[in-house]
């Protein structure tokens, strides 16, 4: 019988902030255009005697996102080195955060197994980003390109304090649209915004961790729940068969579904950390806080929306997109306030999770102009009769369009039918035309009343409120 073994994972996540220059010089942070090694100076070059400066933007966006996290803002902070010798890295060593990190501790709310659970944040600190090497296929070199040379990240350091591949996905979504949401970063995962390293191990202690692997360098949420899924079952696999887990830095073959070995993990202690000789510490005053916090301070986290989703019966999809899309968010959010009726306000969820998707997906330009006020006026013409859920349909693009529902159906003469004494004049025509369709019903076949009402939809060119024309046709045929 298989023993009883429990996952840890413990995450880092690297996010390259929204700063204009990079982290220790003027160049560029958006090296996506540029051709190879074009986007240097001597700064992020390390020619000699070239001299860091710290990027204020990136210290403003670090005490932003530590509103985000619900963690405690270091007013004391410094830098360090990092030292290690790779061909990316110019310096042979890479300036960070070790002893003062910016971010101390914090935590994350998400929403698992429909519950909501905090995970712990341990800090997050500033450093600067190495350039990238190539390994073309088939050669016997490596190409390095030094654009990325001190690109400006935050690496955020959780505590493992996740079980589950689900979990820590979910956290990693969180993370994401707390950074995205306060512009922290941009948030374009295939330009490397937002990387992770994933650190899992397996125990059959709870109180006792495993030994772990590192998975490194992920970017795909779908990849990083698939990684530890097979990370988890080849290291029970290995301890069922007596064997030991070896601590080391392992990749992700996302073609095959597989892990793999990379080199043996490095320890803390290989880097020789020591203080930043270049740049000295410096202090956060109260004033230059409160002034980096304040542009945020009123945005609505999307832990709280959430939150309120979840009390509207919202599937954890569903809250992903209305989350993920801020105009989309406040298109429901402002239409929500109108209708002030959750049923109505679950359909306004339909309406922006389906149609609207199905919209932005479809739309090359994705130019819409719905408002909250539209979508709450359209769904109000549907549930008092005034207009069928197919004309809505009908219109949608044109509400999407920006034009008012109201309009719309005005101009083109599409308010339903909902009169009795108009729709009863209208189905005792059509009962006195088709004598048959009375002989049927009375003789028991129900569908004879769906004949009528079908021919009242007709002759009302789809107009008649379908429920309204049912009943009055049941209501004749049977007092006939």
């Amino acid at each position: 019988m298989q023993k009883k073994y429990v996952p840890t994972i413990g995450i880092e996540i690297h996010t390259q902030l929204a700063t204009r220059s990079k982290m220790f010089c003027s160049c560029d942070n958006d090296s996506t255009k540029s051709e190879p090694n074009t986007n240097v100076c001597p700064v992020c070059l390390a020619f000699p005697g070239s001299l860091p400066v710290v990027n204020k933007g990136s210290i403003e966006l670090a005490i932003r996102l530590a509103h985000g996290l619900n963690a405690e803002i270091s007013k004391d902070t410094s830098f360090d080195r990092k030292n290690y010798f790779y061909p990316d890295s110019p310096k042979g060593y890479q300036i960070t955060q070790m002893d003062k990190p910016i971010i101390g501790s914090g935590f994350v709310e998400i929403l698992i197994d429909g519950e909501f659970r905090k995970i712990g944040i341990h800090h997050a600190h500033l450093e600067e980003d190495a350039g990238k090497s190539t390994h073309p296929i088939g050669s016997d070199y490596s190409l390095v390109d030094f654009n990325r040379a001190g690109t400006p990240l935050i690496e955020i350091v959780s505590e493992p304090d996740m079980h589950s591949p689900e979990e820590a996905k979910r956290y990693l979504q969180e993370v994401y649209a707390i950074a995205t949401v306060l512009g922290v970063t941009h948030g374009d995962m295939e330009h490397g915004n937002f990387k992770f390293d994933l650190n899992i191990s397996v125990s059959e202690d709870t109180n006792v961790l495993g030994i772990r692997t590192e998975l490194k360098n992920l970017n795909s949420f779908r990849n990083a729940e698939r990684a530890l899924k097979y990370e988890i079952n080849r290291q029970i696999e290995i301890l069922e068969g007596g064997g030991k887990i070896q601590q080391e830095t392992r990749g992700w073959n996302d073609s095959k579904g597989i892990t793999f070995s990379q080199r043996g993990k490095e320890q803390a202690h290989d880097y020789r950390y020591f203080p930043e000789p270049d740049l000295p510490p410096f202090e956060l005053s109260d004033i230059f806080i409160e002034s980096s916090r304040s542009p945020v301070k009123d945005i609505v986290l999307p832990i709280v929306i959430r939150k309120n989703l979840k009390d509207l019966g919202l599937k954890y999809d569903e809250q992903d997109i209305l989350i993920g899309q801020s105009q989309t968010s406040d298109i429901f959010f402002e239409a929500s306030n109108i209708l002030n009726n959750k049923s109505l306000e679950k359909k306004a969820v339909n309406w922006l999770v389906g149609d609207y998707q199905a919209f932005l997906t479809s739309s090359e330009t994705k130019n819409s102009k719905l408002t909250g006020k539209n979508l709450a006026s359209l769904i109000e013409l549907v549930e008092s009769g005034k207009i069928s859920s197919k004309t809505a349909k009908q219109i949608f693009n044109k509400v999407i369009d920006g034009h008012s529902p109201s309009d719309i159906v005005n101009q083109e003469g599409l308010l339903q039918v909902s009169d009795d004494a108009e729709l009863e004049k209208i189905i005792s025509e059509i009962i006195e035309n088709n004598p048959k369709v009375l002989e049927d019903y009375k003789s028991g076949n129900v569908k004879a009343a769906g004949f009528v009402v079908g021919q009242v939809m007709q002759a009302t060119k789809g107009q008649a409120n379908p429920g309204k024309a049912n009943e009055l046709v049941v209501k004749l045929l049977d007092k006939l």
